[in-house]
């Protein structure tokens, strides 16, 4: 079976490469499945989930926003957060959550303002996918 070579990047790493079977992620014209050969496509992505299937196993991971690009069967996501679900700590996260929410109802600048946002959008996103997946 054909394969999708699969680059994720934040700023401090690559955090994944490899070749993998579909690739799952939220963009800001909805969710995208990328198969093999898929077309050559360049799309914003925004804070959610991302899902890789190789093989019979599927990682989630929860990512941040940023860009991702399909040219020449290689999937490159560059993102300003990537974190492997068994890697989000609930409680860490759930608290930055709170102070974000906390810091939006104060007076900021438009630049604070947008920094806290972006904190919140992030946070929100790992919640979702470490509650979402949880085993019961």
């Amino acid at each position: 079976m054909s394969q999708l070579n699969l680059k994720i990047v934040t700023p401090e790493k690559q955090i994944f490469e490899g070749l993998v079977d579909l690739v799952t992620l939220p963009s800001s014209e909805g969710e995208l499945g990328i198969l093999p050969h898929h077309a050559n496509l360049m799309a914003k992505t925004v804070p959610g989930e991302l899902k890789i299937k190789h093989g019979n196993k599927t990682q989630v991971m929860a990512v941040g926003a940023g860009f991702m690009q399909i040219a020449e069967n290689t999937l490159t996501i560059l993102t300003d957060l990537a974190v492997d679900e068994d890697e989000i700590d609930e409680k860490k996260v759930e608290e930055a959550r709170k102070r974000a929410e906390q810091a939006l109802e104060q007076k900021l600048s438009d630049e604070e303002y947008v920094e806290t946002l972006a904190i919140l959008e992030k946070s929100l996103a790992q919640l979702r996918v470490k509650r979402k997946n949880r085993v019961h």
